[in-house]
């Protein structure tokens, strides 16, 4: 069966799975800061969250290891927000070992659910359930375990211990998804769209503008709005939920590419590489020019140790108009490094440095990878200029233009740019380092 254009699901782009959630990971970086810091004794914390979460120890002083985790949980939760599962786990463990408590346990169970360690998940649970036998963030995770673990009905026993809550009537909402149950489903992510957990209340608003979506279309086909829920699903990171329907879906419509391309995003999500792979392949017979399908094809081509086929498909996508272009580029310039192809990354780092919405840091990128080629030394030199020209009283922009000349060969100019930059904050670490470089090169010329 054909289906009509107008009916067609919107296709699931890179940036409607990260930005689209991007909002709420960054609320939750936020909270979850501001959690710690009032486990910590950080002055101006949370008196609710201790409240929610009491503890029989004494106010903790701030120390060398409670630092340590705060800073692991804020680069696990960046991680996290760019969809790179390991990385993120990896901090979230420290952050745990350095004394993090509840956020990062939390934050712990929450990465292994997704990377599917359901015996990992299920330890860290029962350590949280431990010091908080009574919190509904933890029923939350609690639940998703049974559900991802094939067990629905203990799923909902879990939920119903506190049936008000709006965690509870999320994870019954994503229950009776998996269950085909449309009326219950709804019923239920309504009350939590109108619950007072705002990260509980966007992500049930997600879900629910895929029946608004399907409503728009009285004679649409079921397959419709099962693809419609998965991308919604996968917008907040429930492709367990997702994938089953997506198989029954393209099971029944081989040819429905979106089907096929929100089932290889899943899959690459979930790190199912090979079925990634398969999925994504078969969305590019359908539709070769589809700069989403490429991108993706990228990404898992990348995961799966071939850059080469990474770098090819993500130049695809960029002359076919993938958007965010920046995420294409800075995958491409790394993805062209690990290849050893330097005259490629420095073309895609220089384009995002001269971008109008560029920082600093794209800059920074371009330069030390120009300054320490000789080929290219006078590049990075042009570079760090215009972004004096931009950030003309900003010492770590002059000491970009000091690393910059000197790799040009010419010292004299390096000394007047790091003078200022010193001037302007004695303290600016790349000034410093700068300093140290120039140091260290006059004297192995002096010897």
């Amino acid at each position: 069966m054909i289906i009509s254009p107008r009916v067609a699901v919107p296709i699931i782009l890179a940036l409607a799975l990260s930005a689209g959630i991007g909002g709420v990971f960054l609320y939750q970086i936020h909270s979850s800061i501001s959690a710690i810091e009032s486990s910590f004794g950080v002055q101006g914390s949370s008196t609710l969250l201790r409240r929610m979460l009491p503890t029989k120890n004494h106010m903790l002083q701030p120390s060398v290891s409670q630092s340590q985790a705060l800073m692991d949980l804020r680069q696990g939760e960046i991680f996290e927000l760019k969809g790179e599962w390991k990385q993120a786990q990896d901090h979230y463990e420290k952050s745990v070992s350095s004394g993090g408590g509840s956020p990062a346990l939390k934050k712990l169970a929450s990465i292994q659910l997704q990377r599917r360690q359901y015996d990992s998940a299920k330890k860290t649970i029962a350590s949280l359930k431990e010091q908080y036998p009574r919190s509904e963030e933890i029923t939350l995770l609690e639940g998703m375990l049974s559900l991802r673990t094939g067990n629905p009905s203990g799923a909902i026993a879990i939920f119903n211990r506190f049936p008000n809550s709006p965690q509870s009537h999320y994870g019954l909402g994503l229950t009776a998804i998996s269950q085909n149950d449309i009326e219950g489903a709804k019923k239920e992510l309504s009350l939590a769209a109108n619950g007072t957990d705002p990260i509980v209340r966007t992500y049930a608003k997600t879900i629910l503008a895929a029946f608004d979506e399907f409503a728009l279309f009285p004679h649409g086909q079921h397959v419709h709005l099962q693809t419609l829920l998965a991308r919604s699903l996968a917008q907040v990171n429930e492709c367990e939920t997702a994938l089953p329907m997506l198989t029954t879906v393209v099971l029944k419509q081989e040819r429905y590419r979106d089907a096929w391309i929100v089932k290889g995003y899943c899959e690459f999500n979930s790190e199912r590489l090979k079925d990634a792979l398969t999925s994504l392949e078969q969305a590019y017979s359908l539709d070769p020019e589809k700069a989403e399908t490429q991108y993706f094809l990228a990404r898992t081509h990348a995961a799966l140790g071939d850059p080469q086929n990474a770098v090819t498909y993500l130049q695809y996508a960029l002359l076919n108009g993938f958007t965010p272009e920046k995420d294409a580029r800075d995958l491409l310039a790394d993805y062209a490094l690990e290849l050893g192809n330097t005259d490629l990354a420095l073309e895609q780092l220089k384009i995002l440095a001269q971008a109008k919405d560029s920082e600093l840091r794209a800059y920074e990128r371009f330069v030390n990878l120009a300054a320490g080629n000789g080929n290219h030394a006078l590049d990075a030199l042009q570079i760090a200029k215009e972004a004096l020209v931009r950030w003309p009283d900003d010492s770590s922009t002059l000491s970009l233009a000091a690393k910059a000349a000197f790799g040009s060969g010419l010292p004299d100019d390096a000394q007047k740019y790091l003078s200022t930059a010193l001037k302007l904050d004695p303290r600016n670490p790349r000034a410093l380092e700068v300093q140290k470089m120039m140091e260290k090169a006059e004297g192995a010329t002096k010897k």
